[in-house]
């Protein structure tokens, strides 16, 4: 039987599976975690066929390996991975920092297997939310292949990603992580400094009281797991250094405009009031695309696996 594994069955490696069975793709579903008894939940939940506390039997005839781990965990699960791998297996990921799993790819696999990165933009999981079949519906999944995915692999990471009901975007990885940084990282170290500041300050015991949804809102990613969070950081720092800066010249500026420009505060505040409401989650050069042909999308992720892989694994 066709396999394909999914290697962390959390909130998104869930999702994945449940996302698959929804769409009634015939193959079988291996789910392994470090977790065992989060495997087992996956296979209660219907997101997998077979819960493989072993990794090295969880990959064993694997077509496609889906890695939907931490970031922290990848380098090290990689080098485990690389020696169990079928030649020509496809292996993909959901990390949302491209350029580090891409060099440790590289590293692991060399060219024996086909690497294809790829982020889904769902948001980070809180510790809350339930996975669930829809959770890629209609998000933009990033796709970046390394240099020695053959053209058949990346062609098959893209149907998967459509048969998840996603829109897959193809991005150069440095464009990729730069922008994450500025989305999600920076939002992340600006609420860490903001719960910083009003909670250090004497008055906060008071001051909490009128706290309200929008302090929750921008608050929210320090519920995130810090050792996670300092991976993400540490990977990404250059990057997110220049985005740090970016951001104390624009506070600085406003501070300034308090100051001196009431009129040029308020110019600023329309901009920026303009500026986010013209967005939408997932818009951009893609928003216009044909919506997904989501039975086609099963149709073909089936017929590569019934039909045999082709091509797979090598230029």
């Amino acid at each position: 039987m066709n396999r394909i594994t999914i290697v962390g069955t959390g909130y998104v490696g869930t999702s994945i599976g449940l996302a698959l069975k929804e769409h009634k793709v015939e193959f079988e579903i291996v789910g392994h975690d470090r977790e065992h008894g989060r495997a087992l939940a996956a296979k209660k939940r219907g997101a997998i066929d077979r819960a493989d506390w072993n990794l090295p039997a969880a990959l064993e005839k694997a077509s496609l390996v889906v890695v939907a781990t931490p970031l922290s965990a990848m380098q090290r699960l990689f080098s485990q991975m690389a020696e169990f791998l079928e030649p020509g297996c496809i292996v993909t990921d959901t990390a949302s920092l491209k350029r580090p799993t891409l060099a440790w790819a590289e590293a692991s696999f060399g060219d024996r297997v086909s690497y294809v990165g790829g982020n889904p933009i769902v948001g980070a999981d809180d510790g809350h939310r339930e996975p669930t079949a829809t959770l890629f519906q209609g998000c933009t999944y990033c796709v970046v292949a390394s240099s020695s995915a053959s053209a058949a692999a990346i062609e098959q990471v893209i149907r998967l990603v459509r048969a998840l009901g996603a829109e897959p975007l193809f991005v150069d990885p440095v464009e990729h992580d730069s922008h994450l940084a500025a989305v999600n990282q920076l939002p992340a170290l600006v609420a860490a400094a903001l719960v910083s500041v009003a909670t250090s300050n004497p008055a906060w015991r008071d001051g909490q009281r009128l706290a309200g949804p929008t302090f929750g809102s921008v608050t929210g990613p320090t519920l995130g797991d810090p050792t996670e969070q300092r991976t993400q950081f540490q990977n990404n720092r250059e990057v997110l250094a220049v985005w740090i800066q970016a951001l104390r010249d624009e506070l600085g500026e406003l501070g300034r405009q308090l100051e001196e420009d009431p009129d040029g505060l308020q110019r600023a505040l329309e901009a920026a009031r303009d500026a986010r409401a013209a967005w939408r989650p997932g818009m951009g050069p893609q928003a216009e695309a044909a919506p997904v042909d989501l039975p086609r999308a099963r149709d073909q992720f089936s017929n590569w696996f019934l039909g045999g892989l082709g091509g797979r694994g090598r230029k």
